[in-house]
């Protein structure tokens, strides 16, 4: 239920990863992309610069991922800490339709207009799910951490960020677990959870709250 096709590489940061799991992420330096910890198994394969994923695209990039660096303190039961970082093989060169994502400098206040983007289902997964081929685009806004808990009683930590839009309808959904939540041309967010019910009014999407982990992601940058 991600809403509408991407404008071709409009987020020339997207990452595609596939490995046990298919997943999101972000590119955020030439040698590392951002994801969910949840996303973790298998060798990871990340491909770059991707819009169309049924055909080969000019410029586009494909890197093996040669080390994985999930949070010290991820919990895969309460998807706390749901962060990782990957190491690509070599780096990528960056041109208009590949090239980072800023790291946030602060953390958006509730109300931030945003974009959610991947290449998830299409359908509720009540349905039959659908996986476009084309990257998918959708404006949400922050939700306030009061109205989150709501949401979802006892399960937003000061590690997540809920986004999405009162009435239901534009969610990110299955598939598009790690990829970026995009605040002001800053990773807000990172896809997490809280996306089973795919757009249920009052049901926003969980994000890991990069804000909050800007220093980790940095420190595992400049040391390896």
């Amino acid at each position: 239920y991600i809403c509408y096709p991407c404008l071709p590489h409009s987020q020339p940061w997207q990452a595609y990863l596939t490995g046990t799991y298919t997943c999101g992420g972000t590119l955020i330096a030439d040698s590392w992309v951002v994801t969910a910890a949840h996303c973790y198994g298998g060798n990871i394969i990340v491909r770059l610069g991707k819009h169309n994923l049924a055909v080969r695209e000019e410029g586009e990039q494909t890197r093996r991922v040669v080390r994985y660096f999930r949070h010290p303190r991820f919990d895969p039961r309460t998807l706390n800490n749901d962060v990782m970082m990957l190491k690509l093989e070599r780096p990528v060169p960056f041109t208009q339709n590949l090239h980072p994502l800023e790291l946030p400098r602060g953390c958006s206040a509730p109300g931030t207009e945003c974009l959610v983007s991947g290449w998830g289902t299409l359908t509720t997964p009540q349905g039959t799910p659908t996986f476009p081929n084309i990257l998918q685009c959708g404006n949400v806004r922050i939700i306030s951490s009061e109205t989150c808990s709501a949401s979802y009683p006892n399960s937003i930590t000061n590690g997540m960020v809920c986004a999405g839009v009162p009435e239901g309808g534009v969610d990110s959904c299955q598939g598009d677990s790690g990829g970026p939540l995009v605040c002001n041309q800053q990773l807000e967010g990172i896809v997490s959870w809280g996306l089973e019910k795919c757009a249920q009014p009052n049901r926003p999407g969980v994000y890991s709250r990069v804000c909050k982990y800007v220093n980790w992601i940095q420190q595992i940058m400049w040391n390896n």
